[in-house]
C-alpha cells in the first residue's frame, strides 16, 4: 500500500463536510435522483449561488439559469458532486498549519486554472465546460493534501525548494515524505469518483519528458489544456517583468489548440475578467493583472513609478496614436510630439486603422481628425467609448477649422478636448499634461482599489478564522461542543430527508480525574491531545470527531446503522487501548468507555439521541470500563 493510500485510510487528507459531504454520499446511491440532489443543494445558499453562476458562465443558451433545480439538471449529478466538493474544500482550507504553504496563493492559482480550463473547453470539445472547471480547480489538490497531512515536513520541503528553486518539487517531496503531490492528488480524485478520463492526464501533465498520448486523442488534448491553464495561472504569481515572456511562450503553445495570436488577447482578458468576478464571489484574493496588451507592451499597471502628490513624476512617456488622412499634417503632429520627449507615436491614415491600432497598442492618447476616411473622427471616438479600454483613453479631436461648433461637436462625441490645427509644440505638450494627470489618477485609483480588495479579502479570511476559532476546541483542534451540535443537526436533517440511518458515540477517557490529580493538568492536557489524535486517525473518513467537554468526545456517524456503529466504536476502543502514552516518567495504557446510539422511530431529536448514548456510556462505566455499550443491545465486552 502506498503512502498516499495509507493517508487516505487514516482520514488525514482534505475532505468535504456538511452539504458537500451529503451530496457526495447521496450521489453514490444507485437510486439517487437529480431532484434529491437539488433539494440538498438548496440548503446551502452559497453553494446554490455558485452553481447557478457557473451554469450561466458556461451556458450558450440565451435564457439564463435562475433556479438550482435547472442548474443541477444542466450540470448533471457527477458534475454537481465534484463542484460541491471543490467549493467545500475552498471554504474549509483557506489557511492551515503549514507555514511555508501559501494557502491564498494556492486557491488563487487553482481558480485561475479552473477558469482557463473552462474557457478552453468552449474551443476544444473534449468534455463539458463545468467538468473542466473542476479538473482545473483540483489539479493541484495533492499539494494541499501534503500541507494538511504533513504540515511540518512539507514546510521543510517548501523552504528547501525556496532556497534552491532548481530542485524539482516532486523529488523533494518523495525524498522527505515517500510520496508526492501528483500521487496524492490522483488517489484523492479517484476516491472522489473523478473519471479516469481526467485523472490520467492530471497524472502526467507536469512531466515535460512524458512520451505523451496519441496526437488526436482526448487525453493528449487534456494534457495540452492543463499545461496551458497552469502556465496562464502562473501570471498571478510571477514578477511583473517576467509576464511578457510568459505570455509569448503561452501564445506559442496555444496555437496547438487553435488559439491564434490574433485571438489570444481577447481569450486571456476574458479569463482574467472572470477570475476577478469569481475571486470576489469565493473571497479569494486575486492580483490586479493588467490587460493582455498592456502586459505584452511592458505596462505593469502603473508600476510606472508615480507617487501620490508628486507632480514631477507626471511627465511620463505616453503611447499616442495620430489619425489623420493628410500625410503632411500627420507627420507634423508626430514631429511635435516626439520633440524633447520619450513618447511613442503610432500613425493611422483612416478611422478603421486607428480603431484597430488602438485595440492593439492601447494608447494613452488618441489625436484624431474629424474628417477621417472609412470611420470619421466622431464615429471613432464613439466606437472607442463603447469599450472598456477606450473609456480609459484620452481622446483629442482636431480640425482644419477652429470655432465653438468644432469644440461642441468634440464634447458631444465624448472626446476629452479639441486641438486647433495651428497649435504650437508648447501648446500641444500642455494639452498632454492633462492626459498624463488623468493616467496618474487612474493608476492611483486602481492601486487603491486593489489594496481595498486585498484588505477585504484579508478581513474575510480573518472573519473566517474567528468563526472557525469559535467552533474549535483550542486544546485538541477538534470541533467543540457548539460545532458538534451544529454538525449533528445538519446530519440529522440530511438523514430525515434521505431516510438513511444516523448514529452517535459518546466516548469518555477512563480514570481521567486520577491522571489529573496524580500527574497534573499539563499531563492531563497531553493525554487529551493524544487521545483526540488517535480518535481522529481511527475514525472513518465520513465520521466527525468532536470534543464536547472535559474528557468526553462525541463521534457523529452519518449513514450508519447500529451494527456498523458498534463495530466502528470497538475499533476506536481497541486502537486507544493498544496505545501506550508517556505520563510523567511512566508509560500508561489509555482506555475509554463508549456509549453508542442510533436514531429510531421514537427518537425525537438530537438531544434525545445524545441522551441515549450518554445512558449507554454510563452502562459501560458500570460494567467495568474499557467497554462499548448500547441501550438497544450489547455486543462488545
Amino acid at each position: 500500500m502506498t503512502q498516499a493510500e495509507q493517508l487516505k485510510l487514516s482520514g488525514q487528507l482534505p475532505s468535504p463536510r456538511g452539504v458537500a459531504l451529503a451530496i457526495l454520499e447521496l450521489s453514490r446511491r444507485e437510486n439517487a435522483t437529480l431532484g434529491e440532489i437539488a433539494r440538498v443543494v438548496q440548503t446551502d445558499p452559497a453553494l446554490s449561488g455558485r452553481l447557478i453562476k457557473l451554469a450561466n458562465t458556461a451556458s450558450h443558451v440565451a435564457r439564463p439559469v435562475v433556479s438550482i433545480q435547472e442548474a443541477v439538471v444542466r450540470q448533471g449529478m457527477a458534475t454537481v458532486r465534484h463542484l460541491a466538493l471543490g467549493f467545500s474544500l475552498v471554504d474549509q482550507y483557506r489557511d492551515g498549519a503549514c507555514e511555508a504553504f501559501d494557502y491564498k496563493g494556492y486557491w488563487s492559482h487553482s481558480l485561475l486554472m479552473a477558469l482557463c480550463m473552462q474557457a478552453l473547453g468552449t474551443r476544444v470539445h473534449v468534455a463539458a465546460a463545468d467538468e473542466l472547471f473542476v479538473c482545473g480547480l483540483l489539479a493541484q489538490v495533492g499539494k494541499l493534501a501534503l500541507a494538511t497531512a504533513y504540515p511540518d515536513e512539507y514546510n521543510t520541503v517548501l523552504l528547501a525548494r525556496r532556497s534552491d528553486p532548481a530542485q524539482a518539487l516532486i523529488a523533494l517531496e518523495r525524498s522527505r515524505l515517500e510520496t508526492d503531490h501528483v500521487e496524492m492528488g490522483t488517489v484523492m480524485m479517484a476516491d472522489w469518483g473523478m473519471p479516469r478520463t481526467f485523472t490520467e492526464p492530471l497524472t502526467h501533465y507536469e512531466e515535460p519528458d512524458h512520451p505523451g498520448f496519441p496526437h488526436d486523442s482526448r487525453a493528449n488534448s487534456l494534457v495540452l489544456m492543463l499545461r496551458l491553464s497552469h502556465q496562464l495561472a502562473d501570471l498571478g504569481q510571477i514578477d511583473a517583468g517576467a509576464r511578457p515572456d510568459l505570455l509569448k511562450d503561452w501564445m506559442a503553445k496555444a496555437v496547438a489548440l487553435d488559439i491564434s495570436p490574433e485571438t489570444a488577447g481577447s481569450f486571456v482578458d476574458d479569463v482574467i475578467h472572470h477570475w476577478r468576478e469569481w475571486s470576489e464571489l469565493l473571497k479569494i484574493p486575486a492580483v490586479a493583472l493588467p490587460s493582455f496588451a498592456e502586459i505584452c507592451h511592458g505596462h505593469h499597471e502603473a508600476e510606472g513609478q508615480a507617487h501620490d502628490g508628486d507632480m514631477a513624476d507626471i511627465e511620463m512617456p505616453l503611447r499616442i496614436v495620430v489619425a489623420d488622412r493628410d500625410a503632411t499634417r500627420r507627420r507634423h503632429i508626430m514631429t511635435l510630439l516626439v520633440e524633447n520627449s520619450e513618447h511613442t507615436v503610432y500613425p493611422a491614415e483612416n478611422g478603421n486603422a486607428a480603431l484597430a491600432l488602438a485595440m492593439e497598442v492601447l494608447p494613452h492618447v488618441i489625436i484624431a481628425h474629424y474628417e477621417l476616411p472609412l470611420l470619421d473622427g466622431l464615429e471613432l471616438c464613439q466606437a472607442l467609448r463603447a469599450t472598456d479600454e477606450g473609456r480609459r483613453m484620452h481622446i483629442l479631436m482636431t480640425s482644419d477649422e477652429h470655432g465653438e461648433e468644432q469644440l461642441n461637436r468634440a464634447y458631444e462625441a465624448d472626446a476629452d478636448g479639441y486641438l486647433p490645427s495651428n497649435l504650437s509644440s508648447k501648446g500641444l505638450h500642455t494639452r498632454l499634461r492633462a492626459a498624463q494627470r488623468m493616467i496618474h489618477l487612474q493608476t492611483a485609483w486602481e492601486k487603491d482599489r486593489a489594496q481595498l480588495r486585498q484588505i477585504a479579502a484579508e478581513l474575510a479570511v480573518a472573519n473566517r478564522r474567528l468563526a472557525n476559532a469559535a467552533l474549535t476546541d483550542l486544546l485538541t483542534g477538534l470541533p467543540n461542543r457548539r460545532s458538534a451540535m451544529d454538525q449533528l443537526e445538519q446530519a440529522w436533517s440530511a438523514a430525515s430527508r434521505s431516510g438513511q440511518p444516523i448514529a452517535v458515540m459518546v466516548v469518555d477517557i477512563d480514570h481521567f480525574k486520577h491522571i489529573n490529580d496524580t500527574y497534573g493538568h499539563a499531563a492531563g492536557d497531553r493525554v487529551l491531545r493524544e487521545a483526540a489524535a488517535i480518535l481522529r486517525a481511527s475514525a472513518r473518513r465520513e465520521d466527525s470527531v468532536c470534543r464536547i467537554g472535559g474528557e468526553e468526545f462525541l463521534v457523529i456517524c452519518p449513514n450508519t446503522d447500529l451494527n456498523a456503529a458498534l463495530q466502528s466504536a470497538e475499533r476506536l476502543r481497541a486502537n486507544l487501548s493498544a496505545k501506550r502514552i508517556t505520563i510523567g516518567n511512566t508509560e500508561k495504557t489509555l482506555t475509554v468507555s463508549i456509549g453508542v446510539a442510533t436514531r429510531e422511530s421514537v427518537t425525537g431529536d438530537i438531544d434525545a439521541l445524545v441522551s441515549i448514548a450518554d445512558q449507554a456510556l454510563y452502562a459501560a462505566k458500570e460494567a467495568g470500563r474499557n467497554k462499548v455499550c448500547t441501550r438497544q443491545y450489547s455486543v462488545f465486552h
